[in-house]
């Protein structure tokens, strides 16, 4: 009995789950930039006292931290897919995902630039809490 009509089936899903997971990615990313925009806001034009940016600053360090490693499981499965599905196309005879990646003009891959913003938001927060905290407690002045 041939593998063929359970291996067309298997790249049918894998497929799905690699356009599912591109859309995730994307998603996750313009919801970190909103999330970080609206409390950056929050923080700098209506919150007065040091310990409320602080707390503010934490929480939003803690949330995108959150964010940023759910991002990094999502480019793991994503990458693990795409391997599984590269495999498939090699016994089928196809070429979708292994030619493509093969074909695509050479270059930096976009998740280092999305990462790049995931970390410098972690450092700005974390950042602006420690400063927040430290005018709070009159360290610095």
């Amino acid at each position: 009995m041939s593998n063929l009509p359970r291996q067309e089936v298997e790249y049918e899903q894998a497929m799905a789950y690699i356009f599912h997971m591109y859309e995730t990615r994307h998603q996750i990313f313009q919801f970190v930039v909103t999330f970080n925009s609206v409390l950056l806001a929050v923080v700098f034009q209506y919150l007065s006292d040091m310990i409320s940016k602080g707390v503010v600053s934490i929480i939003a360090f803690i949330v995108t931290l959150a964010l940023t490693l759910m991002a990094r499981r999502s480019l793991i499965f994503l990458e693990k897919v795409n391997e599984f599905a590269i495999n498939i196309e090699k016994d089928l005879g196809f070429g979708l995902v292994g030619n493509t990646a093969n074909s695509m003009p050479r270059g930096i891959d976009s998740s280092y630039y999305l990462f790049f913003v995931y970390y410098l938001l972690l450092i700005v927060w974390l950042s602006l809490g420690l400063i927040f905290w430290l005018l709070y407690f009159g360290v610095i002045v």
